[in-house]
């Protein structure tokens, strides 16, 4: 363990360290509890005193075993002409040869080998292997790298994919990168000098860095050892890779980057959280769009419905028109003096009047205020029918499926799965058991609620106590059998025809204005209840978007923090 080879400063940085990761796995798993970026910072912490890790990586075939057993002077890395490497081999001194799984991909084989002691060295199985789950075992375990000496074949120096999995090492994982150069024996100086001087410029274009450049001949390097031909050791590049392994990758040194590995990869997990959250701030912001859209149309629509009513209350005027025009003709032609013992007999006069004016007015204008309060209902349930359609098209559970599965991530989905799914269901169970016939009742009580209130402060005041109002017009009572108190004075006839003709005309205009005014009031007011429910219907959403945006930017404001916080800590580490 790297701990018993630690001065007690170094061992205080380390400790140091593993709080700082533990306050970063904390938040990671709050975010997203049990996922995978909260276990790849524990796995970080759990492996934060295993020895140094030097972990050689490339693609099949590249040379990477040949170059092991080169480096470390002993058949180690099994060799041959097709992938032999299927799992992660970590490479470690022992007293004598033994190997042991450390899980279903990783193998750890402790070997009597000298160089062993100061790190282990890690084989990985071959990048752009036919076999995909042999790149997908690489890459899960570069992230514990503390350097990585990248292997390269001169006869196919640096492919697209190759350049793909240093991007990912140097600026995902932010690890220290060594590139070596194999099989240089194949080819001349003059075409060496060529491929090192084309991968110089390659990963200066593409990763914005010069690496150190180790030219290999891993046979010429296995024929010096063999022969101690120190010469032909320097010649084959060996030389140079054991210097720096041992000059570059000094005791500090190693333990400056055995450090600051892990937290390069903790600063990939901080930003891919950073960009999951921005992911899902961005999909709130267009469902809340969505949710605006319905807000905008549903007080569209109650403004609509107010305006829309005034051509149901035309049939209303008309009828009263109608009443008003009998009325006014009955009186001028039944008040003359060759009427007199009609007009004396108020039985017999109430009868006529009954028969020539009202003629069933009352049940025709029940009949349209009834017309009138239906319209209002089957518009109330269309409203619900399209906002909730609208919805469905706007704020949708598929709509950004493909931006939640490319960063969103899963219990984000969930969440917003399961409000979206509840407001639906409450909005279509409310539509379920919506009922014309109840809800037209409801608006003519409320009419004739309005009714009564109208009645008592603008028509009946003057005459009619609040008592008396009370029992001539209780709730549920026919509109125009209340409202028709307000003709009872025209019963007790002045002399004069013209002014029971005028007492009559304004009996029926005060009528007919307490009705409509009443209707009005109750249509408005359903309106306004109508938009109101169909909004609190999809108010769930608006307080998941609220407290969802309070906390990602929340999540994000600590994302920063932290960062800072771990680059901070890696500076000092130089």
């Amino acid at each position: 363990m790297l701990r018993e080879i630690l001065p007690e400063e170094a061992i205080a940085a380390v400790e140091n360290e593993r709080a700082l990761l533990e306050r970063v796995h904390v938040f990671v798993d709050e975010f997203e509890p049990g996922g995978p970026d909260a276990a790849r910072v524990r796995e970080l912490i759990d492996h934060l005193e295993d020895m140094f890790l030097l972990v050689v990586v490339g693609e099949v075939k590249a040379g990477k075993s040949s170059f092991i057993n080169a480096l470390l002077r002993s058949d180690v890395c099994p060799e041959g002409p097709l992938p032999l490497t299927d799992r992660v081999h970590v490479l470690a001194y022992g007293e004598a040869d033994s190997e042991s799984m450390l899980d279903d991909h990783v193998s750890r084989r402790t070997v009597p080998v000298e160089s062993l002691r100061r790190m282990n060295i890690v084989d990985t199985p071959g990048t752009n292997s036919p076999l995909r789950r042999h790149q997908e075992i690489t890459e899960s375990f570069l992230p514990r790298a503390d350097i990585v000496f990248f292997v390269t074949s001169i006869d196919c120096p640096l492919t697209q994919t190759e350049l793909q999995l240093l991007g990912d090492i140097r600026k995902r994982w932010r690890k220290e990168i060594a590139c070596v150069l194999a099989k240089t024996d194949i080819r001349s100086e003059k075409d060496q000098a060529v491929v090192l001087e084309y991968l110089r410029h390659s990963f200066q274009e593409h990763l914005g860095f010069e690496p150190t450049l180790l030219p290999v001949s891993s046979v010429m390097a296995r024929e010096a050892h063999e022969e101690n031909d120190a010469a032909k050791l320097e010649a084959s590049g060996f030389a140079a890779v054991e210097r720096y392994v041992i000059e570059n990758l000094s005791e500090s040194q190693r333990l400056a980057l055995k450090l600051r590995s892990p937290l390069g990869a903790v600063l990939d997990v901080l930003g891919r959280l950073d960009a999951t959250a921005s992911s899902q701030t961005q999909i709130l912001h267009r469902d809340f769009a969505g949710w605006n859209s319905i807000r905008e149309q549903v007080d569209f629509a109650g403004t609509s419905l107010k305006e829309r009513a005034e051509r149901q209350l035309s049939p209303i005027h008309v009828a009263f028109e109608n009443l008003e025009a009998r009325g006014r003709r009955f009186l001028r032609e039944t008040i003359r003096v060759t009427n007199l013992r009609l007009f004396a007999d108020a039985g017999r006069f109430r009868a006529a009047f009954e028969t020539e004016v009202l003629r069933g007015a009352g049940e025709e204008i029940e009949r349209k205020i009834d017309d009138s309060a239906r319209w209002l209902s089957e518009q109330t349930k269309e409203l619900w029918e399209r906002s909730l359609s609208h919805f469905n098209e706007t704020v949708s559970l598929a709509k950004y499926r493909e931006e939640i599965a490319a960063g969103a991530g899963p219990r984000f989905e969930q969440t917003r799965d399961e409000t979206l799914v509840r407001i639906r269901e409450n909005a279509k169970s409310n539509l379920a058991t919506w009922s014309v016939e109840n809800e037209c009742l409801r608006i003519r009580q409320l009419a004739s609620r309005s009714l009564t209130r109208v009645l008592g402060t603008e028509v009946l005041a003057a005459g009619l106590g609040a008592a008396a109002l009370a029992a001539l017009v209780p709730t549920g009572l026919g509109l125009f059998v209340a409202a028709g108190v307000a003709l009872s004075g025209f019963f007790i006839l002045p002399a004069r025809r013209q002014r029971a003709v005028e007492g009559f005309e304004k009996g029926v205009r005060e009528t007919r204005n307490a009705v409509l005014v009443a209707v009005r009031e109750a249509v408005s007011d359903e309106a306004d209840r109508a938009a109101a429910a169909v909004l609190d219907a999809f108010a769930p959403f608006h307080d998941f978007y609220e407290g969802k945006k309070r906390s990602l930017a929340g999540v994000r404001e600590r994302v920063g923090e932290l960062k800072d916080e771990v680059s901070a800590f890696r500076a000092e580490l130089g």
